[in-house]
């Protein structure tokens, strides 16, 4: 018997002829007898009950925000984005469809929804396109001006084409800058973006900023970096030989002027020149990581450009590229 069927616990349950003469020879000693009246006796919950009400309270709120959640990264094919220009005390409103451009007066903001996964903010003197939009897959193009993005979606939903490279939103919330002769920059202020240019890929993460042109994008530095460290690594940069007596002396001169926090730059520089890791550059970035820099093999394998022993040294940053999650402060307004 539970606690619902107890004629013990629950008075409105049916008791048995014992229990209820022995009711009737108690009752001269009852409270209400004395003229007090008795509280209501409240159903006890079994709390397997209370605990199994509780799961599926659980169960509702967590399908909810699936639903929610489902409901914000789909997006129909072509459907239009909403757009608001801003001039002084003006403010309009419209759609952006695939293949229509978006340009700003030297007086005009305009603030365009992303679908449902975030915002782009263009600035005065900008011209965007919107060059197609679905579900998973959105994408513009920044012909000139400067535009922040900040979006909250898996890693490839969103990408920025400049022309000859695209800027892949892996979570995250960042400005782009473009000169119509085709030079740049980005800086990321929260997560990563992966600039991606043919077969090179560069990551950059937040509190970083790599400049672009028509043909290459330089090494991530930190938007803090010294002058003395990003001189360095943008003359190291600009030599494309790879084992010459002036490359040496530049990056004996790159790790000298580092810091440990421009581990990102080091890891940048040798993951896309493995045979910097001859140089001064990798003690260096072992010191940054706390690694050790005679690993037996190790430095070998980086020169030969094993993936391997590059991603080990990778996972040893404390903010991993992909963990667009983490980044959830960016879907706020």
């Amino acid at each position: 018997m539970n606690d619902i069927d107890d004629p013990l616990w629950n008075p409105n349950a049916k008791a048995d002829e014992d229990l209820i003469r022995i009711e009737q020879l108690l009752s001269p000693l009852g409270v209400r007898v004395r003229g007090v009246a008795m509280p209501p006796i409240r159903e006890r919950k079994p709390r397997h009950l209370r605990g199994l009400r509780l799961a599926m309270a659980a169960s509702v709120v967590l399908m909810i925000l699936a639903g929610g959640f489902q409901y914000r990264l789909r997006w129909q094919n072509d459907a239009g984005w909403q757009v608001t220009k801003t001039a002084a005390t003006v403010t309009s409103s419209t759609r952006l469809h695939p293949g229509e451009q978006i340009v700003t007066e030297p007086d005009q903001t305009a603030k365009i929804s992303v679908a449902r996964i975030g915002n782009i903010s263009l600035s005065p003197g900008s011209s965007l396109r919107l060059e197609q939009t679905g579900t998973g897959n959105h994408r513009v193009r920044l012909d000139s001006g400067h535009m922040r993005a900040r979006i909250w979606a898996p890693p490839g939903y969103f990408g920025v084409e400049t022309g000859s490279a695209e800027i892949v939103d892996l979570g995250c919330d960042f400005e782009v800058w473009k000169q119509p002769g085709g030079t740049g920059r980005v800086q990321v202020l929260s997560g990563w973006i992966s600039y991606q240019a043919g077969e090179d890929e560069i990551l950059v993460a937040e509190g970083y900023a790599v400049s672009f042109d028509r043909t290459m994008a330089g090494t991530p530095l930190r938007v803090d970096a010294s002058p003395a460290f990003a001189q360095a690594v943008q003359a190291l940069d600009a030599q494309a030989g790879e084992n010459t007596a002036r490359v040496e002396a530049l990056a004996a001169m790159v790790a000298k002027t580092a810091r440990d926090q421009d581990s990102l730059t080091l890891l940048s520089l040798l993951t896309r020149r493995p045979l910097l890791a001859r140089t001064d550059i990798y003690p260096r970035l072992a010191k940054a990581l706390r690694v050790k820099s005679d690993a037996p093999g190790h430095r070998k394998a980086w020169e030969d450009g094993d993936t391997s022993a590059m991603n080990a040294w990778w996972e040893r940053l404390p903010r991993q590229p992909k963990r667009w999650l983490a980044n959830w402060v960016d879907v706020l307004p």
